[in-house]
């Protein structure tokens, strides 16, 4: 499925969520529907198979989900499944989540360094970078001794790199 397709339904089930007050209720919903596909084995391969009826998808997402999930989120399941486009369900998790944080003024950001930052130094940086982005950030920190002291900051398609390693790579380059 194009981008653009997954785009379009995450735009129209946001739209309906909005439009109910249902935004942070519909993103949990996917969210655990999305992590239910990926981590059971069984699950994924009969959603994303292309020869079972969408009848039997339907029974079975019936039975795993209906009392667990907000109507919205189970209608949205239903209509990807009518329309053959369930295997593209955490693609339009995705772009949901994107749709729901622009509305929210909050923006995800992906912190490596080479050490465990402390809950301070995490703050700070959500701080200092919410202010240039005019925007809340969330953050997930990850550690990765390999860039060797620094930072790196990826927030959407934008990427800050401070790192120990990158300006030794450039420093080298340049020499």
């Amino acid at each position: 499925m194009s981008s653009a397709v997954g785009k379009r339904y995450a735009r129209a089930l946001f739209d309906v969520a909005s439009e109910r007050g249902k935004i942070d209720q519909v993103e949990a919903d996917l969210g655990a529907i999305v992590q239910a596909v990926e981590q059971n084995a069984d699950l994924s391969k009969i959603m994303h198979h292309p020869h079972i009826a969408a009848d039997a998808k339907t029974k079975l997402v019936d039975e795993l989900f209906k009392s667990h999930v907000g109507e919205e989120s189970f209608n949205f399941l239903v209509v990807l499944i009518e329309n053959g486009r369930e295997a593209e369900l955490a693609a339009i998790y995705s772009s949901f989540v994107k749709l729901a944080n622009d509305a929210r003024g909050i923006a995800d950001a992906i912190v490596t360094s080479a050490k465990p930052l402390t809950s301070e130094e995490q703050a700070e940086l959500a701080e200092k970078f919410g202010q240039t982005l005019n925007k809340k950030l969330r953050l997930t920190a990850v550690v990765d001794p390999a860039i060797l002291g620094g930072i790196v900051i990826k927030i959407g398609d934008r990427l800050y790199d401070g790192s120990l390693k990158t300006k030794l790579e450039t420093f080298a380059h340049q020499a």
